[in-house]
């Protein structure tokens, strides 16, 4: 495996994992919204879009079009969510835009239910994360149609799981390389 391949991978997966992981906790209840944009802003911006779409160009160049697919989404994800959260759209927004958010949510999910339709021959890690990114969306989608709190903790925890699931892609690419063997299986035929 080229270690070019191993450094977009490991660093794409893990500005993923940590920023998934991040906007999870709020989701799920672990952490009030309200305040937290400081910290979760700056993940949004710095680590879920400058670096990640660095990432995304990375892999692109080095030839793997599903994780350059991914890492371009995920980013473009993050930094319209962080466009929103800073100019307050997201934030203390009045109810009536809960169906423009539903419907923004409503168009990752459908991005990302395509690209991982299209993950079938990755490996099960890579199909895990996306079936948790689409689900995640969709859960959110429904939370801001019908504004059902169950909703939106269904987000915080898929995403919780899916940040995880980044992650430990992140630690497989990095550690299978340096042992020149499969010590956690991805399932992907590049491991």
């Amino acid at each position: 495996m080229n270690n070019r391949l191993v450094i977009s991978s490991t660093i794409g997966f893990m500005c993923i994992g940590l920023t998934l992981w991040m906007g999870g906790m709020l989701y799920a209840g672990w952490f009030p919204m309200q305040g937290a944009y400081g910290y979760g802003g700056a993940t949004l911006f710095t680590l879920g879009t400058v670096l990640l779409g660095v990432m995304a160009i990375l892999s692109f160049f080095h030839g793997r079009t599903l994780d350059a697919v991914i890492f371009f989404g995920v980013s473009g994800l993050f930094f319209t969510l962080h466009a929103a959260m800073h100019h307050g759209i997201v934030m203390g927004a009045p109810a009536e835009s809960g169906g423009y958010h539903a419907w923004f949510d409503c168009v990752f999910a459908v991005f990302f239910f395509y690209v991982w339709l299209g993950s079938f021959s990755s490996g099960g890690a890579r199909m895990l994360f996306l079936l948790g990114m689409w689900l995640a969306l969709l859960a959110g989608a429904v939370y801001h149609w019908t504004h059902v709190e169950f909703f939106i903790y269904i987000c915080g925890y898929i995403l919780l799981i899916t940040a995880l699931t980044a992650t430990y892609i992140s630690a497989a690419e990095i550690i299978n390389h340096g042992n020149g063997k499969v010590v956690l299986p991805t399932g992907s035929r590049d491991a």
